[in-house]
Parts: C-alpha cells; sequence; structure tokens
C-alpha cells in the first residue's frame, strides 16, 4: 500500500513525547492538534529534526458561527506555512439551514484552494455520518479541495447495521485521508481496541484503498478504554502493536 501511516498526537500525553516516540512505535508522521501558529512553528521543527513529519492537522469548525469560520481559515493558513497538505475537519452545525451550512463550508474550500490544502471531513453528523450524508455533502458542495476522512470505527459508532468497509467503497472516490481505529461494533461504543481486536474488516478495507490506489494519510486514532488511564510506555506498546498489524495486514 502506498499510504503513509501516522498517529494522533494525543495518544502520547504531549506533543513533546508524540514527536520522541512515535518513531519507538514504528510511526514517522503525526496528526497534530490546531493551536497557536508559534507553538506549531516549534512542534513542527522538533519533529523535522527528528525525521517527523506532521501529515495533517486536525481541528473543528462549527458552521453556525462565523468566529468558528474564521478560526477554521486561520487553520488553513498554518497549514499552508507548515506545508501541511491535509486539513482533518469535524464540521458541525445545526442551527441555521443547510444551505447556509454548505455555502459557508463551500467558501472555506475556496479559502483551502488559494493554500494548497485539502479540507478532509471527519466521520461525525451531521454531515458526514455515513456514505449516504457524505455523498450528498460532496455533491452539494462539489469542491475539489472539501473531502473526506473515513474513520473505520466511527461508521459503526453513529450508525446501526452498516460496515465501514462497504461506506468506503462507496465513497472512495472522494476519500483524502483515512483514521485507522477498530471497534467492538456496538452502536456509540465507546470501545476502541488495538487494531485487528475487533471487528473492522481491516483486509477488505485494504483492498478498496489498494484497488483505488489510494496514497493519503492512514493515521491510527487511539482513544477509550484501550489507553485511558495507562501510563507512557504503555501506550507507546499500544502503539507499536497497531503499528505491526498495519504493516504485517498490507495496510501501509
Amino acid at each position: 500500500m502506498p499510504g503513509t501511516l501516522s498517529i494522533r498526537e494525543g495518544v502520547f500525553g504531549s506533543w513533546q513525547n508524540a514527536v520522541e516516540y512515535a518513531p519507538t512505535a514504528g510511526i514517522n508522521a503525526l496528526e497534530i492538534g490546531v493551536r497557536p501558529l508559534d507553538q506549531l512553528k516549534e512542534l513542527a521543527a522538533a519533529a523535522e529534526a527528528v525525521g517527523v513529519q506532521i501529515l495533517t492537522l486536525a481541528g473543528s469548525v462549527n458552521l453556525d458561527q462565523e468566529e468558528s469560520i474564521d478560526a477554521a481559515i486561520q487553520t488553513l493558513e498554518a497549514c499552508h506555512q507548515l506545508r501541511v497538505g491535509i486539513f482533518f475537519c469535524s464540521a458541525t452545525g445545526k442551527e441555521l439551514d443547510r444551505e447556509i451550512h454548505m455555502a459557508r463550508l463551500r467558501n472555506l474550500g475556496d479559502e483551502a484552494k488559494t493554500r494548497g490544502v485539502t479540507i478532509s471531513l471527519e466521520t461525525h453528523p451531521p454531515f458526514c455520518q455515513n456514505a449516504d450524508g457524505m455523498l450528498q455533502t460532496m455533491s452539494e458542495l462539489n469542491h475539489p479541495n472539501v473531502r473526506i476522512n473515513l474513520d473505520t470505527a466511527n461508521i459503526y459508532y453513529y450508525n446501526e447495521g452498516l460496515s465501514s468497509a462497504t461506506e468506503l467503497e462507496r465513497v472512495i472516490d472522494v476519500v483524502a485521508s483515512v483514521h485507522l481505529k477498530d471497534t467492538d461494533g456496538g452502536f456509540h461504543s465507546p470501545n476502541f481496541p488495538v487494531l485487528g481486536e475487533g471487528i473492522v474488516d481491516f483486509a477488505r478495507i485494504r483492498g478498496i484503498l489498494e484497488a483505488a490506489s489510494f496514497t493519503g494519510p492512514m493515521t491510527i486514532e487511539l482513544e477509550g478504554p484501550v489507553v485511558s488511564g495507562k501510563d507512557l510506555p504503555a501506550c507507546v506498546a499500544i502503539c507499536k502493536a497497531c503499528t505491526d498489524f498495519a504493516k504485517n495486514s498490507g495496510l501501509v
């Protein structure tokens, strides 16, 4: 697989730990959270010094709030300055009409395009809860710089009776990034185990990504009981187990 494996910084407890310990878990790329630009530059410089790449900048936007949209534009500018190609974004909004939401998101797509950045929308309601929602949103936006982040566990968390592999197959043409996360499959279940220990059909997912010649970031996401309350060495070991699974399964 040509996709690049990365991991979310949060599992390590701090960005300093992430930069230091991600390589020991076999990962040389990170998804980092939004923070002030000076802090982002400090983080990026420290990562570059040890050969760790920042692949995605993670944040959110509330499309009901103009100040949140302004903050998202600042995040896009930060991506541009850091030469990070993808803004992983959880988009929300419930107070205004959908038409307004789509117009605002399309405008963000224009802002992203001028900066050479792609907005990758997380598998979250109300706009990208499942393949039906993702395809509707992509059709209404019709913007090359707004795409989808397919989270392999969130499909089960937010929906009943769906398969993440089937949903990925339906939207693969508009997927810019993937979150590799396993699940026990329960609706709204917070149990996201080590990759390969849940129900996600990663073999089928690998086949879909491979057939599409997917080359985007594939980011391990660990949260919930699998890492909650565990010390740094334990978290690093869990990350290593996930990395080994991803590599041995041909995902990367």
